[in-house]
């Protein structure tokens, strides 16, 4: 068994470039012990996993998890992320609200289209769809196909130019509210962690968030310094919460690292699966 976990990633079944076999590839090469695929709002990634691994040997232990939008208000524009870990893939009410957010997603993309048009731009919802695939449309499939139409040279200038928060293509996200966020992964028989925190000032609603039952805090991410990671285990150990931790892997320009690139030690799946067993046990 490896001595590293990766529990935050993403693949083509949400907002990322890579397929659940490049994925899977890449969990395998850098020996892991254990991974989570967190797409958002979608179990599709994670139930293609369960099916390629089907009958095969693998070191690495695959946690069901999923990534989910949550708004804490001040009109809709201060979103933070939670990811839910161990969860029941079947669990139905918590399915019912995935696809309800993913036809959501697909309407968003159409609205953002619609806006690029406004703004005399050419290009199409089926292009944007088509480069989705089976994922619900979102921004980096729009930013795509920006840079097809030769509108912008990469995606983060399609992002900083067009759809980024207050740009002029930006359409807003159907989000959670937190309570309904941390109330449906707990339904569901999971743990509800803080993601990135020291992203977008989210650490500024730890209190709030541990108040309604959040379970624990992603302190180590791409996006985090030593310092903020020695600063965040200070603060679970505060809050009685339970660390975790990941890439935040998207294989896309500007989104974070590589598979494997945080070095978050596997005993923190002691922790994470001692709070499970004590969700599920309330139930």
């Amino acid at each position: 068994m490896g001595a590293h976990v990766d529990l935050h990633m993403h693949t083509r079944h949400s907002d990322g470039a890579c397929s659940v076999t490049e994925v899977l590839d890449m969990v395998r090469l850098r020996n892991l012990a254990a991974f989570a695929i967190t797409d958002h709002d979608t179990l599709a990634g994670y139930r293609k996993a369960v099916e390629l691994l089907n009958g095969q040997e693998s070191q690495a232990r695959l946690i069901c998890g999923v990534e989910l939008s949550v708004d804490m208000g001040e009109g809709g524009h201060r979103d933070i992320h939670l990811l839910a870990y161990g969860i029941d893939p079947d669990h139905e009410g918590l399915n019912d609200a995935l696809q309800s957010f993913r036809d959501e997603r697909n309407r968003r993309g159409q609205m953002m289209v619609e806006r690029l048009n406004q703004l005399g731009m050419d290009v199409t919802y089926e292009q944007v769809q088509k480069l989705a695939g089976s994922a619900a449309v979102s921004r980096p499939h729009v930013a795509e196909a920006l840079m097809e139409r030769g509108y912008v040279s990469t995606p983060v200038e399609a992002f900083h130019r067009w759809i980024a928060l207050g740009g002029p293509a930006y359409v807003p996200k159907r989000k959670f509210s937190p309570e309904e966020a941390i109330s449906l992964i707990h339904d569901a028989g999971g743990a509800a962690v803080l993601a990135h925190p020291m992203i977008d000032h989210a650490i500024d609603h730890l209190q709030t968030l541990t108040d309604l039952g959040l379970d624990g805090i992603e302190a180590y991410h791409s996006a985090h310094s030593r310092s903020d990671t020695d600063r965040l285990t200070h603060l679970a150990g505060q809050y009685r919460l339970i660390i975790t931790g990941g890439s935040d892997f998207h294989s896309r320009e500007g989104r974070y690292g590589a598979i494997g690139s945080q070095k978050v030690p596997v005993r923190i799946l002691e922790q994470l699966d001692t709070r499970v067993n004590q969700i599920r046990g309330q139930k």
